[in-house]
């Protein structure tokens, strides 16, 4: 892994995967976490898998672990976080992962 740490959240939305307020939450987080110049290889996804209870995910890569935290104290991040993360997830599970030496 060229990343020093990848970041993956998976969640569901208070409301439907189908929902119009589903896209606007993708919209909005593809808009705020397309505009940091911290986190590389940030992608907003949809899950495939019958197997997992999650209907969506989020995945980023940080170079260092100074970037990982530059990021989540990020203005924007924080403000993503207060007005639309904690008012339209319903659950979510984040994963931290470093690659083992």
């Amino acid at each position: 892994m060229e990343a020093a740490i990848r970041h993956m959240v998976v969640f569901n939305l208070k409301h439907g995967k189908d929902d119009p307020l589903a896209q606007a939450f993708i919209d909005e987080a593809r808009r705020v976490f397309g505009s940091l110049p911290i986190p590389r290889n940030v992608m907003q996804c949809a899950q495939i898998s019958p197997m997992c209870p999650f209907d969506f995910g989020f995945s980023f890569d940080f170079m260092t672990e100074e970037d990982y935290e530059r990021y989540n104290n990020h203005p924007d991040h924080v403000k993503f976080v207060e007005e639309w993360w904690k008012t339209q997830v319903a659950d979510f599970m984040e994963i931290d992962f470093k690659e083992l030496d």
